[in-house]
Formats: C-alpha cells, sequence, structure tokens
C-alpha cells in the first residue's frame, strides 16, 4: 500500500465521520486534563498555562499534527473557573483550528473532596485542500460541488470528582455533532466523543510515589481505545511514564517540574501493529506554567 493511496484512505475516513481522528490525541494530558476534560479547569491556585506540539506517525505523508494551548484559571473567591483553548490540527489535505471557552462550577464534598462541572463552548474552522488529492473520479461531488472552508460551533460538557491525590471524570465532546462539509452531497459530522478518566496516586515513601491511571475513549457507532498508564514520581518533581494503548501500542514518557510553577514534557509513542508500517512513532513536547496569581501553590496539587 502506497503512501498516497493510505492518506487518502485516512482523509476520506476523517471527512466521513468514521473511526478516524476527528479530535486532536494527546499523551501528555497526565498533566494538563483540561484537554480532555473542562470540568478540570480552576484546579489549582493558580493561572495554569501550557502549550504542546504533537507530530503523529512521523516520516508518513500527510500524518496529522497537532497544536495546542490552553489556559485557565479559578475565580478568586469564588466556586467557579474560567478557561480559554486553541488547538490546530492537521490531517494530509485538512486543517482544522479551532477556539473554545469553559466555564466550571466547583461544589465542596468535604474536606478532601469535591466535584467540578464544566462546559465547553467554541467553534471550529475545517479547511479542505481539495486541489492536493487525487481522485479515481474526476468529478467527485464531494471534493467538486463543496467549498473549501466551513465554520461550525462545537459543545462539550465534563464532570469529575477530585481529591488531591485522586480523580475520576468523564466528558462528552461535540454534544451537537455538526456537519462538517458544506455539500449537500455529503452528511459528515462531528462524532460524539466520550472520554473517561482516571488516577490515583500511592505515596510509597517520602520520596517515591506511583500513580497508575487511565483514559477511555469511545465515538458513537466506533471502537472504544483506551490507555493503560503507570507513572513513577520521584521527590514530586520527576516522573516517568508507561503506558499500554489498545490496539496501538506503547508510550514512553517523562515530565519534569524544573520549579513548581514551571514543567516540561516529551513522549514518545511507539507503535506495535501492522497497519502503518511506513512511520516511525509519535513525539509530543508540553511546556507548562502556574502563574502565581493566588496563594503560592500547595506541594500536593502537583500530584495529578
Amino acid at each position: 500500500m502506497t503512501r498516497q493511496f493510505t492518506i487518502a484512505i485516512l482523509i476520506m475516513a476523517a471527512t466521513s465521520g468514521a473511526s478516524a481522528q476527528q479530535h486532536g490525541i494527546y499523551s501528555q494530558y497526565l498533566f494538563n486534563l483540561f484537554v480532555v476534560n473542562p470540568a478540570y479547569a480552576g484546579e489549582l491556585d493558580a493561572l495554569a498555562a501550557s502549550v504542546s506540539y504533537r507530530a503523529q506517525w512521523v516520516g508518513f505523508e500527510g500524518a496529522p499534527k497537532t497544536q495546542n494551548f490552553s489556559v485557565h484559571s479559578p475565580i478568586k473567591g469564588k466556586k467557579m473557573a474560567l478557561g480559554l483553548q486553541f488547538q490546530n490540527d492537521e490531517i494530509g489535505a485538512r486543517r482544522t483550528p479551532s477556539l473554545s471557552a469553559t466555564y466550571a462550577y466547583k461544589v465542596k464534598l468535604n474536606e478532601k473532596s469535591r466535584l467540578s462541572f464544566g462546559v465547553e463552548a467554541g467553534v471550529i474552522n475545517y479547511q479542505y485542500r481539495w486541489q492536493d488529492l487525487n481522485y479515481r473520479r474526476s468529478n467527485d461531488p464531494v471534493a467538486f460541488g463543496s467549498e473549501g472552508n466551513k465554520w461550525v460551533p462545537n459543545f462539550n460538557f465534563g464532570v469529575m470528582y477530585l481529591r488531591s491525590d485522586a480523580y475520576v471524570g468523564l466528558s462528552a465532546t461535540s454534544l451537537n455533532s455538526s456537519r462538517i462539509i458544506a455539500s449537500d452531497n455529503s452528511d459528515a459530522r462531528l462524532n460524539t466523543f466520550f472520554n473517561f478518566i482516571a488516577g490515583k496516586v500511592f505515596d510509597i515513601s517520602e520520596k517515591v510515589a506511583v500513580k497508575p491511571s487511565t483514559i477511555v475513549r469511545k465515538a458513537v457507532n466506533s471502537p472504544f481505545q483506551f490507555d493503560a498508564n503507570l507513572s513513577v514520581r520521584y521527590l514530586n518533581r520527576f516522573w516517568l511514564t508507561t503506558t499500554y494503548r489498545y490496539d496501538y501500542g506503547a508510550v514512553f514518557s517523562g515530565h519534569i517540574y524544573i520549579t513548581d510553577n514551571l514543567h516540561v514534557g516529551y513522549s514518545y509513542d511507539l507503535p506495535l501493529n501492522n497497519l502503518l508500517t511506513q512511520q516511525s512513532g509519535s513525539h509530543e513536547v508540553f511546556i507548562g506554567y502556574n502563574f502565581k496569581v493566588f496563594a503560592p501553590l500547595p506541594k500536593t496539587q502537583l500530584t495529578y
């Protein structure tokens, strides 16, 4: 199977609403749960900003590339938080920049735990370079009968149960299932997508802790996919994580808190399947900074 033919399959799947990548996939989400659940907004007593870059399936022509910038913060003296997120996802001849805003509300259960509810609303700009694709039919009704630019609204919701050492959350993205191609010949839509996340930190000693965690992803009318992670923390600053990603392979990542505010991470996804033999894995770089606009950050808030 040639690169051109394979990437054409990926593009067609992505534009038809099949089980291809419609939303950005991250491996460093463990240190920015906001990208998978809007209810995480404001969970640090700081204005938390982060930027990440992901190059997926390196060496494969037209492979996905994703950039993300996010910022979120609690509102001082309130049980609320706000957030903003910008993402740009590219795959083959399709580019989808998006911008969204988040509102979260916190409910204190007791001294150690709370519930958080988050709603996220934004827009996604679907940009298609139809002229860059090769077609079996010269009169393809979708490519030659539709515009190359379409704006669509997008709405997400999330809920999380949180402690200083644990979390459980469920989120749903693209609840409105917007049409993503401006053509009467296509009913391609954003699939509603569900994320279940959970993690727990166990202290082994004063210096070492371990954290098992998972994320389960499920799109409507598509198979589920999950990560099983095991992280080891040393001195509350150094993290090493190994991940088994179902039906794909393994992920290896490292994360360092250079200061209580500045943290950086890198992950490498190692494919262990035979579907994409011409690629050499995926790379992701992450930089985060927590601005001390409130009280100094307590150490316990670095645990997840």
